[in-house]
């Protein structure tokens, strides 16, 4: 559980705030439960009554339950209970806002008005992170967030806790396929498969042919958005070229205009397309590359069988920046043979052209995705191959589940975050990143947790 304090002297409106603060982060999804410190002896039962009788009896705690809600009560000699020795009685939530215990070593925000008399408590305490106030033209180290903002407050704290990061209710993981003819009837390797993971648990799918597939995504996006649940959909193929491709493809720098390009080019009838020969063109167009690997059987004169591309001399990077983080990832040059993930995006980045096109769906890391009901991003499902080798079955249904269930997790826990920020690199805006590169260990470790 997060936990985060709001502290003030009396009368400064903390009490109005976490009321306040309690209702917007609420609406937003996420569980909150409230710990209130007093220093006054405080006593919610009242004498005569059947529970004070209990525990004048001795009872060491009471429950009082009706059908709306149920009180504890716990009688205590010695010391005062700690915050931890609290915490640890509350059910699981997102957030516990806990005002009052001004010195324990949680961070907090402070609430302080001029009216109070009272000197601010932020300059002597490190982990106060923020102060609120009425007061204008306040200058200090921390933040000076408008008391009567409560939207602004709820967003620095839900950001301080990690919660900022969009939580997902489904997340589906696509393993994409450029076969050429429709996969086998009976449910095999290399062809398409998509993992789903919810509250409910997950379930991989399988399909003959990417129209199929693009159709279920279809029906899943439309079925989610009008449930109210937010969607993340991750695909195995890269969502964006090396710097450069696109602008001398389509005359703009922008991956967007690559994802129309293509998709008013590619011929794709239950499977049967014409990926090679469209690689061809637009190799021919550049002089020399940059695809390269196809069937031996094509006479196609300006896409080399093996790779035979001089890509210093035709401008344009071997590898996006994605791929030096993830060193096992094929270039997307690659067309023909054992990972020739180029095909699939060549097959795939049309139906991304199309999925964007529905509303409410982003594409991550190029739009903001914090609030967006639907999310679509490039996944590499073999950053959990440890893991995957060691799940019986078809690998494709396994990885793909996998990655689902842990996605979902991580999102559920909040940690999202950490993902969802890419490096600060400028190719990023044209070339994208892969969701979770660098993470592997995190993804991991949310499996092995609760497996």
């Amino acid at each position: 559980m997060k936990v985060y304090g709001v502290i003030g002297w009396k009368n400064s409106g903390k009490t109005s705030l976490m009321e306040r603060l309690v209702a917007n982060i609420t609406a937003r999804g996420f569980s909150v439960s409230t710990v209130k410190h007093v220093h006054h002896t405080v006593d919610l039962d009242q004498p005569g009554k059947d529970t004070f009788r209990h525990r004048q009896a001795g009872a060491r705690e009471v429950v009082l339950a009706s059908k709306d809600r149920f009180a504890l009560m716990v009688e205590h000699r010695g010391p005062e209970p700690d915050l931890a020795a609290v915490l640890a009685r509350l059910a699981p939530v997102d957030l516990v806002l806990v005002e009052g215990y001004k010195r324990d070593s949680h961070q907090k925000l402070e609430v302080w008005r001029v009216d109070t008399g009272q000197d601010m408590i932020q300059p002597g305490d490190p982990l106060i992170r923020a102060v609120a106030s009425d007061a204008p033209g306040l200058s200090l180290t921390v933040p000076v967030l408008d008391l009567n903002d409560t939207a602004a407050i709820a967003d620095f704290i839900l950001t301080e806790v990690g919660l900022d990061a969009p939580r997902f209710d489904t997340v589906a993981i696509v393993d994409w396929s450029a076969t050429n003819g429709p996969s086998p009837a009976r449910p095999s390797p290399d062809a398409i498969w998509i993992g789903t993971a919810t509250a409910q648990g997950e379930m991989a799918h399988y399909f003959r042919t990417r129209a199929e597939a693009e159709s279920h995504l279809s029906t899943l996006i439309a079925a989610e958005q009008a449930a109210g649940r937010r969607l993340l959909i991750g695909f195995d193929f890269p969502l964006g070229y090396p710097t450069g491709f696109a602008a001398r493809l389509t005359g703009q720098a922008n991956p967007r205009a690559l994802w129309r390009w293509l998709a008013d080019h590619i011929t794709d009838d239950a499977n049967r397309n014409n990926r090679f020969a469209v690689a061809d063109a637009i190799n021919a167009g550049l002089g020399g590359g940059p695809f390269w690997g196809r069937p031996a059987s094509l006479p196609l004169p300006h896409l080399p069988e093996r790779k035979a591309v001089d890509y210093h001399a035709l401008g344009l990077p071997e590898r996006r920046a994605a791929e030096t983080h993830v060193p096992r990832a094929q270039p997307v040059w690659k067309l023909f043979t054992t990972g020739s993930v180029g095909s699939q995006a060549l097959m795939g980045l049309p139906m991304i052209h199309r999925l964007s096109q529905r509303p409410g769906t982003t594409v991550w890391p190029f739009d903001p995705v914090t609030t967006a009901p639907v999310v679509l991003a490039e996944v590499y499902p073999s950053l959990l191959a440890p893991l995957v080798a060691q799940t019986p079955g078809i690998k494709d249904a396994a990885q793909v589940t996998l990655l689902a269930r842990a996605l979902y997790r991580l999102s559920q826990r909040g940690d999202l975050a950490t993902l969802l920020t890419p490096p600060n690199l400028p190719q990023i805006a044209e070339e994208g990143w892969i969701l979770g590169a660098g993470h592997a260990d995190a993804l991991i470790a949310v499996l092995k947790e609760t497996s």
